[in-house]
């Protein structure tokens, strides 16, 4: 992290691999249960099928539109 501000600081040694539901998964094969997902950005869990489907449609369609 040396190309970052100094005020970032790791948190936290893992590294994560992927997530599914309440769970964060580590490269080291280890699970987390993750307490911060509540925090109104992922409160479905991670990869919720349906929020997976439903985000796969939009960026079929369009990925990024300007404000105008």
């Amino acid at each position: 992290m040396t190309s970052l501000s100094p005020a970032l600081k790791q948190a936290t040694p893992v590294v994560v691999d992927h997530a599914l539901g309440s769970w964060i998964y580590g490269t080291d094969g280890r699970a987390y249960l993750d307490f911060t997902t509540g925090i109104g950005v992922t409160s479905t869990g991670h990869c919720h099928p349906r929020v997976v489907a439903a985000a796969r449609e939009q960026v079929g369609r369009i990925i990024h539109a300007q404000y105008t």
